[in-house]
C-alpha cells in the first residue's frame, strides 16, 4: 500500500502544468473564477478578478458628471450617430472600428469639444460595468490623441455602464449593440 502511494506521488510530480488552472491575464485569479478577464498587467484586482472602482460609485455621480460636461457648451449627438463597438468585457478599440473613426474625422476636427460616452451591456455587476464603460471611453480618447493628434483637453470622457441601453439585453446581438462608445460634439 505504501509503495502505491509513493508511486502515485511520483507520477503527480510529472503532470504537466496545463492541467493547472489557467490565468491568461496574469492577475492572480484563475480564469474559471475571473469575473473580469483581460485586466491589464500590473493592476491590483479584487478576489473576483475585477478592479476596485472608487471614482464611480453611483448613478447620481454619473448624472453630475454629465451635467458638468454638458454645462460647458451645447453637445449634440453626431448624426448619423457615431458608435464604436466593443467585444464582451473588453475595453480595447478593435481594428475593425478604426474606419468608423476615420470616416468621422472631418466632423470631429471641426467641433469645439467632444464628449465620449462609454456604455456596456447588462451582464455583470453594475460597478464593474461603470468601470468598463469608462475604460472604453478612455481607449477611444487614446486613439484620437495618439493616432489623429486630437488635443486631450478638448475631449471629455464619461462612463454610463449599462444605464442607457439602445436596445434590450436579451440576445447576443442586442448586447453587442449596447457595448459602445458614443460621440457627442460641441457646436
Amino acid at each position: 500500500m505504501m509503495i502505491r502511494v509513493l508511486v502515485l506521488l511520483i507520477f503527480l510530480c510529472f503532470i504537466p502544468a496545463s492541467f493547472a488552472w489557467v490565468d491568461t491575464d496574469k492577475d492572480g485569479v484563475p480564469d474559471k473564477k475571473d469575473a473580469c478577464p483581460g485586466t491589464p498587467l500590473g493592476v491590483v484586482v479584487l478576489a473576483n478578478g475585477c478592479q476596485e472602482v472608487t471614482e464611480l460609485t453611483s448613478a447620481s455621480n454619473l448624472n453630475q458628471q454629465t451635467a458638468s460636461a454638458q454645462s460647458q457648451g451645447v453637445y449634440l449627438s453626431q448624426e448619423p450617430p457615431l458608435l464604436i463597438y466593443f467585444d464582451f468585457a473588453r475595453a480595447e478599440v478593435l481594428a475593425t472600428q478604426l474606419p468608423t473613426i476615420k470616416k468621422a474625422l472631418p466632423v470631429l476636427q471641426e467641433s469645439k469639444g467632444l464628449i465620449l460616452v462609454g456604455h456596456t451591456d447588462n451582464v455583470g455587476p453594475e460597478q464593474t460595468n461603470l468601470s468598463l464603460s469608462l475604460r472604453r471611453a478612455l481607449a477611444v480618447k487614446k486613439v484620437l490623441i495618439e493616432q489623429y493628434n486630437f488635443e486631450a483637453s478638448a475631449i471629455t470622457v464619461l462612463g454610463k455602464g449599462s444605464l442607457e441601453p439602445v436596445t434590450n439585453n436579451t440576445t447576443t446581438e442586442q448586447r453587442q449593440l449596447n457595448r459602445r462608445v458614443e460621440f457627442k460634439v460641441k457646436k
